[in-house]
């Protein structure tokens, strides 16, 4: 019996457990509502959600008033709400069932979040995943596209995901369980539908036993992306290494390693860089000069000598200036400086990249904390030449993206006092003769 195999392929997939609150997105279809019956039967504790997206006009409101008796009649807490899903699809310039996919479940996780319920149950089944294997092959997928659905993925949870369409029809006929049919699922323009009633058919006519053939595919295909996930960290940890907040890869190690190519896809797209981009990245990776910049939304990658960078985007001011004036003791923004006065020459000293001393007498004040600009120079310490800074950053090869964060001391008409972290300036040093000394400390 049906309700005997899910009970089942929760204890072995460790889908949930029996004091877990289940929260069994409810659509009104034959999936979802045997999955609440099954749920129920099986003194799971269990609440149902349902969302209208009025896209199906009267259907959709009979669909929603399904969800509400159904509820009523098995005792089961039922959260609904509604979304004029067309309009808000046009207003962000998206497809609907790509809309409809982030408002359901959006609101399934605040649901969950809000009541205290471990995990979302849906009532994806072995048809669906099918349909998303051959979608996956169709646009071009990795690893991961061939697995398909995964039948625990966080809080999302598919109890049925071992099922056919025609198991889950037959138990609702067995059981005498009623259920709403969309009609739009019978639409062959929606590619799913395309798949579903004109091209896997086809398969099973050559194939009488095909859904179990698949069936045993996910589950050596599973095994593969198990093998993959392996491989992929021990390489990722050999190639990459992250210092002060940017992420190297080491392009020797990439280019001799099994998969180069698909390891670096790992490694960039979670950072939002796209398949093409990393193609691009890699067929060009030994012509690309240094400074080349590749964008995502939220990252950048610079190619830098022997290395691949990668560094958030920030939105902060270029331009923004943090004035200090002769009586700061510490400073915490942009980052953490303390200033000490010192009234006697302390005979032997030491700077360093956290500590340097200035004459104060030297210094005028208010000191600015600013970022680097096109024509700074420098008097590098214990050397009487001027310096751009541009130059010193080549010769110490720091890249782009570490010059950046690279913070500068500053008198108020812009004489460098210290490169943070680096270097501090000649002009400033003390002497023997020096009689007002000021300690400078980053912490």
């Amino acid at each position: 019996m049906l309700s005997e195999q899910v009970e089942k392929y929760i204890i072995q997939n460790l889908l949930f457990e029996k004091n877990d609150k289940i929260l069994v997105a409810l659509s009104g279809g034959a999936d979802s509502t045997a999955l609440l019956h099954i749920l129920k039967n099986l003194n799971f504790t269990v609440a149902a959600a349902h969302v209208n997206f009025k896209l199906r006009e009267k259907d959709s409101d009979e669909d929603e008033l399904f969800t509400e008796k159904l509820c009523s009649k098995l005792n089961i807490q039922l959260f609904k709400i509604s979304f004029n899903t067309k309009k808000i699809a046009e207003k962000n310039k998206l497809s609907i069932e790509e809309t409809a996919r982030t408002l359901r479940y959006n609101w399934f996780e605040e649901i969950r979040t809000q009541h205290n319920y471990k995990y979302i149950a849906t009532g994806h089944h072995l048809d669906d995943r099918i349909e998303t294997f051959f979608i996956n092959l169709t646009k071009g997928t990795g690893i991961k596209g061939l697995r398909s659905i995964l039948a625990k993925n966080n809080h999302i949870v598919r109890p049925l995901l071992f099922a056919s369409k025609d198991n889950i029809e037959n138990y609702c006929s067995e059981n005498k369980i009623q259920y709403r049919t969309d009609k739009s699922n019978f639409d062959t323009n929606f590619l799913r539908n395309k798949f579903r009633h004109k091209i896997l058919p086809v398969f099973s006519e050559i194939n009488p036993k095909f859904t179990e053939s698949m069936l045993k595919n996910f589950r050596i295909y599973s095994e593969f992306e198990d093998i993959y996930k392996q491989y992929i960290g021990n390489e990722i940890r050999n190639i990459t290494e992250f210092n002060e907040k940017l992420l190297y890869i080491d392009i020797k190690r990439l280019l001799i390693a099994v998969a180069p190519v698909s390891l670096l896809y790992e490694i960039i797209h979670p950072y939002g860089f796209k398949s093409s981009q990393n193609e691009h990245i890699f067929n060009n990776i030994n012509n690309l000069q240094s400074g080349k910049i590749f964008y995502s939304q939220t990252h950048r990658l610079l190619k830098d000598r022997n290395f691949l960078i990668i560094d958030k985007i920030q939105h902060n001011k270029k331009d923004e200036i943090f004035l200090i004036d002769k009586n700061t003791e510490t400073v915490n923004n942009p980052i953490n400086i303390s200033f000490k006065l010192l009234t006697k020459f302390p005979g032997t000293f030491k700077t360093d990249k956290f500590t340097v001393y200035a004459d104060v007498d030297k210094l005028n004040y208010p000191l600015k904390i600013r970022k680097f600009k096109q024509g700074d120079y420098f008097c590098p310490f214990g050397m009487k030449r001027k310096k751009l800074l541009s130059d010193f950053f080549t010769d110490e090869k720091i890249n782009l993206f570490k010059k950046e964060k690279i913070w500068l001391l500053t008198t108020f008409n812009d004489e460098i006092v210290w490169i943070f972290g680096y270097r501090a300036d000649n002009r400033f040093r003390i002497t023997s003769n020096t009689e007002n000394i000021l300690q400078i400390k980053r912490f």
